[in-house]
């Protein structure tokens, strides 16, 4: 199912364990290495008693936008010493902030970027999510669901023949698209990620946007849903199961 797939994320030795308890104490021991061992080789870090709690911060908030100050302000740090937490987690290949779509590239730099967790097991263990919990919290599986698709959609650029950039959508309208992949042309797809086994047509609202506002470079728009048919809305706009991912 979705779910057992979002909840077993991307690391090999991770996925090797038969049981959902047994990914979750790997997943623990994993960070509890990277936390207290390898950020002092990678980044240069001595004092690392502090770095799990910014981390989790950073997990309640994956797939949403991060500003830096409110994030400092809730665990009682200044924005800078936030954005340096964040940049150490990068380096240690944990998270990912992903700009805001732009067509001026300065114009990207200067507004608020959204925060991803590279790998949605990881994700689920820090926020303690189980198969058990998942049914009965079922607003969990949007986050989750973006995070791994996100993943994916990297590791799929990283063997492509061409070069991608990803960034997020959000106009002033607050009409969002999850991802924006765009190559070297400039030329780009909206990536629209929804938990749900169905599609209407008020899910494509910003996707039909993101193609208004960027004319001719458009080239599709994709919703993976959780359901088992291909869709096509008409305007180059597809609805297409989660499992085109992998199969």
């Amino acid at each position: 199912s979705l779910s057992d797939r979002l909840l077993a994320g991307g690391y090999p030795e991770a996925m090797q364990r038969a049981s959902p308890r047994r990914r979750q104490d790997w997943m623990a021991a994993y960070l509890e290495a990277i936390l207290t061992r390898d950020v002092r080789e990678i980044a240069q870090v001595n004092k690392t008693e502090g770095l799990a709690r910014p981390l989790r911060a950073l997990a309640a908030v994956s797939g949403q936008r991060c500003n830096f100050a409110q994030l400092g302000g809730a665990l009682g740090l200044d924005h800078k010493t936030a954005q340096r937490y964040v940049g150490l987690f990068e380096q240690l290949y944990l998270v990912q902030r992903l700009e805001p779509y732009a067509a001026n590239r300065l114009s990207r730099l200067v507004k608020t970027p959204k925060m991803h967790f590279l790998d949605s097991g990881l994700l689920a263990a820090m926020g303690g999510l189980t198969p058990a919990r998942l049914e009965r919290e079922r607003t969990a599986l949007g986050p989750l669901a973006e995070t791994f698709v996100f993943s994916e959609l990297l590791k799929i650029a990283s063997w492509s023949e061409g070069r991608f950039r990803f960034s997020h959508y959000r106009d002033k309208d607050q009409r969002e698209v999850d991802l924006v992949v765009e190559n070297e042309a400039s030329e780009l797809i909206g990536v629209e990620v929804k938990a749900g086994a169905s599609v209407v047509a008020g899910d494509l609202a910003g996707l039909r946007r993101l193609a208004d506002a960027t004319a001719g470079k458009f080239r599709a728009g994709v919703i993976l849903y959780d359901g088992a048919e291909t869709h096509s809305f008409g305007g180059g706009l597809w609805a297409v199961p989660f499992a085109t991912l992998w199969a």
